[in-house]
């Protein structure tokens, strides 16, 4: 056994590669953006790919599909597989998925040709939630109250269509977080020069989004956000409040780990889900609808790393829960290993 893991700083990677050291598991750190990485995997005769797919990166998006595909023609197994993956910072694609099988998704609906979304915002009620394929932390997601609203929306999506990619001082509040936490001036100052190049090259890379429109009803009366995170055999949450004025909790910061507040139900929903998906690690978001029924928003692979350290505990399948430490990134590759 030998296992390729993709560098990326910030992520999964880190713990991954501690997991092999500590374990004594032969690894090979990669480049799956090489030219050559195929011919590398059958080089160094990899029979395992773990890559924490970065929502974030155009670069990623546009690679993993070629790479992880044909690893897995090769007999590699992979990590995400495709029943995670092949969804991976695309909410259309969700709903189709959510939608074959029968899980709790808010009310979805997505129109590839202008008139038919005109005609439907025109008997919709408002207000509705509007949102590009692609984005995380609230981005892209656009609350439209007012029918004016509503056709001007469409139609950039119809015309000019909007890059995904923030600008480099969207979602300032919570990039102004981030950047009170790291203390070195100097460090802060790096960061923030290589960020904003960073910015640059992705708003050059990515491709605007265009040629269809997609709504989710709006949930009201939610003040914060349900995160069930599964991983394998658990599942562990959180609480995401709201922004203030803002119907959005992803991003926020403002997290609760109480787990006597987190609705058993969206566990079970999660693990069921995550079963019937055949998925490795997924992170549902959940919000109530008018009554008080957890509804799915959409789903992810991945998730912030450090900010799940301070859950207690977790759940197991069968709903019984361990108040424990524990660390997620181990747990997948513990289960990825003995697949």
């Amino acid at each position: 056994m030998k296992i390729a893991i993709q560098q990326r700083e910030g992520g999964f990677t880190e713990r991954w590669v501690a997991y092999c050291q500590k374990n004594s598991l032969d690894y090979l750190l990669v480049d799956c953006f090489s030219t050559d990485i195929l011919y590398l995997f059958k080089k160094e005769k990899i029979t395992h790919l773990m890559w924490h797919l970065n929502h974030a990166s155009s670069k990623d998006l546009m690679v993993y599909p070629y790479v992880m595909n044909t690893a897995e023609n090769m007999g590699i197994k992979t990590f995400p597989n495709f029943n995670t993956r092949w969804h991976f910072d695309d909410k259309v694609a969700q709903k189709y998925l959510f939608e074959s099988i029968d899980a709790p998704l808010v009310k979805s609906d997505v129109f590839y040709e202008k008139e038919e979304a005109l005609t439907f915002l025109d008997k919709s009620q408002l207000p509705l939630v509007a949102k590009l394929k692609r984005g995380a932390g609230s981005t892209n997601v656009k609350l439209i109250k007012t029918k004016a609203e509503g056709v001007e929306y469409i139609q950039k999506l119809f015309s000019e269509g909007i890059v995904p990619t923030a600008t480099a001082l969207g979602n300032f509040d919570q990039k102004l977080r981030v950047a009170k936490q790291i203390k070195d001036p100097i460090k802060l100052a790096k960061k923030t020069i290589g960020f904003f190049k960073k910015n640059k090259r992705e708003r050059t890379l990515a491709h605007a989004e265009k040629g269809y429109v997609y709504f989710q009803e709006f949930m009201p009366n939610n003040d914060f956000d349900i995160r069930i995170i599964v991983v394998g055999d658990i599942a562990f949450g959180i609480r995401r409040f709201n922004n203030e004025n803002d119907f959005r909790a992803s991003g926020s910061g403002k997290l609760d780990f109480d787990v006597s507040k987190i609705d058993l139900e969206t566990v079970r929903i999660a693990f069921d889900v995550t079963e019937k998906i055949g998925g490795q690690c997924l992170a549902f978001d959940f919000v109530y609808d008018r009554n008080r029924e957890p509804k799915i928003v959409e789903v992810c692979f991945g998730f912030s790393m450090k900010a799940y350290d301070a859950c207690p505990g977790y759940w197991k399948r069968d709903m019984s829960f361990v108040e424990e430490k524990f660390n997620p990134q181990n747990i997948m590759m513990e289960k990825f290993l003995k697949e």
